[in-house]
């Protein structure tokens, strides 16, 4: 591994490059908060003349062995959420100076474009990151190369919308924002050429956060459809992606696919005596094997759809949450405890 501390918009920059997010990686999920959190800790970098630079922690990348014409390609192993949100960000800023709301000395709208937002050879322009499919055209039409698809990834949209806001809102400094990202920093780890990068992904979560659940299933989903290549299009473009997208565009405070997911399962094992969530994994092993007959399309379909009635129904939600979080924790909603059955 090579390990560079550098500034974010330093490598985001980096001409005749282009960054992609591999099909291992979740889409884009970042909430308002999250976007507001970085908003703030920009302009707090940015508020004074020699202010300090803010460490956004590590971002890991690997060199694609195919290339994009005679440019680099980058696969994002670890960072889409920091990289993506910091994309909007600019997205938003471009869209800010073109109004002629305010001018920042050095900066212009098309420098941003084609700086950190488009990349091209021979005079075609494409976008510089390439998110995974269920984002990809939207994030293209923001940036300006391509047009906004039927059904377009609202957070992507939203989250835009929500830092052009904030630039709109009386007493914004530009000249502070733009000092404050030139201030993000990062760690660039470049993997060597041998190493997997998705076991890096999935040891570096393992060391770190562990893998949550809705990450091993993706993992699983990948792994499937490496072994069947009869498919053109496989389970996690058809059956994966969508219950992402489903529950990211929701933007439900408390519900991610993971939290979906177990509460599916408790809804069904409820009566199965599980010690701590790392044991769900395992439930949803043995469901896929003697409910699904080991059919993953089938289970991820299930999934989806009580994803849906989750979002759809506030009451549904909110009991099966708390259920599902006593299950996980080990301690059900009809478990009689020791202490009442024998006393103390």
């Amino acid at each position: 591994m090579q390990i560079k501390q550098e500034s974010l918009l330093g490598f985001m920059g980096r001409p005749g490059t282009r960054f992609t997010i591999p099909v291992f990686q979740r889409v884009y999920s970042w909430n308002a908060r999250q976007c507001e959190e970085l908003w703030d800790d920009i302009m707090r970098a940015g508020g004074t003349d020699d202010g300090e630079g803010h460490f956004m922690g590590m971002l890991l990348y690997a060199v694609d062995v195919q290339r994009w014409g005679s440019g680099e390609l980058l696969d994002v192993i670890d960072g889409q959420q920091r990289l993506t949100t910091v994309t909007l960000l600019l997205c938003a800023l471009t869209r800010y100076l073109e109004g002629g709301h305010g001018k920042q000395e050095g900066v212009s709208a098309s420098g941003l474009r084609m700086r950190y937002l488009q990349t091209g050879q021979g005079g075609k322009m494409v976008g510089k990151l390439a998110l995974s499919s269920m984002d990809r055209d939207t994030l293209f039409a923001l940036v300006g190369v391509g047009d906004m698809p039927e059904e377009p990834a609202g957070r992507l949209i939203e989250n835009l919308e929500l830092f052009y806001g904030r630039m709109m809102q009386p007493g914004f400094d530009v000249g502070q924002l733009w000092r404050g990202l030139k201030r993000l920093e990062v760690a660039s780890v470049l993997l060597a050429p041998e190493d997997s990068p998705q076991l890096v992904f999935e040891s570096l979560n393992s060391k770190g956060m562990a893998l949550s659940l809705a990450d091993r299933l993706r993992n699983l989903v990948v792994v499937t459809d490496d072994g069947n290549s009869s498919s053109a299009e496989g389970l996690f473009e058809t059956r994966w992606l969508p219950l992402e997208r489903a529950v990211a565009d929701a933007g439900i405070e408390g519900l991610d696919v993971t939290t979906a997911l177990e509460a599916w399962l408790a809804k069904s094992y409820h009566g199965t005596r599980i010690f701590d969530r790392s044991e769900v994994y395992g439930v949803l092993k043995s469901h896929l094997r003697d409910a699904c007959g080991n059919d993953l399309g089938r289970l991820l379909s299930d999934a989806l759809a009580y994803a849906r009635s989750l979002i759809d129904n506030d009451t549904l939600r909110e009991e099966a949450l708390e259920n599902a979080a006593r299950w996980t924790a080990g301690k059900p909603k009809d478990l009689i405890s020791e202490y009442k059955m024998f006393g103390d």
